[in-house]
């Protein structure tokens, strides 16, 4: 056998070798996307799942969230920074989307929660308006666009 031969038996052989590893790249990064949409996901979940147990384990900010006259001083604070967890949870959706570390179908299902939660509770509404009026520039979000709807 020649040098020549070896030489593009050589080649063929680099060549083989920088394709699987290629595909070996391609595969790892493709799960690497999963687990970060994933953790995405998680950590929204986890979110909500926390704002939730306050409200289990907090008959106060219940009685604040669900009270129909005017709110003291304190139970306007009380609702107040727990809006703002939710609004802050909102957000990181759809900059969680605008990334690509959402599905079209979570952050659909995530929309629906804006509207559930503003009937759920009565002193919700004007609270998110008041955040989205100290943050502007994040209303124009279709996260928020069933504020639109109603306001």
């Amino acid at each position: 056998m020649n040098w020549d031969a070896i030489g593009a038996v050589g080649e063929i052989v680099g060549a083989g070798a920088v394709l699987l590893t290629l595909v070996y790249v391609a595969f790892q990064l493709k799960q690497t996307n999963d687990i970060s949409r994933f953790n995405a996901s998680k950590e929204i979940a986890d979110s909500f799942d926390n704002m939730n147990q306050m409200i289990v384990n907090d008959p106060s900010l219940r009685q604040a969230l669900a009270k129909t006259t005017d709110l003291s001083t304190d139970e306007k604070e009380q609702v107040y920074a727990y809006v703002n967890m939710f609004c802050n949870t909102w957000l990181m959706i759809q900059v969680a989307h605008d990334n690509g570390l959402l599905d079209k179908e979570f952050f659909t299902a995530a929309k629906r929660d804006v509207p559930f939660e503003l009937e759920r509770w009565p002193n919700v509404r004007p609270f998110v308006l008041t955040w989205l009026d100290r943050f502007p520039e994040v209303k124009e979000y279709e996260m928020f666009s069933p504020l639109k709807e109603k306001n």
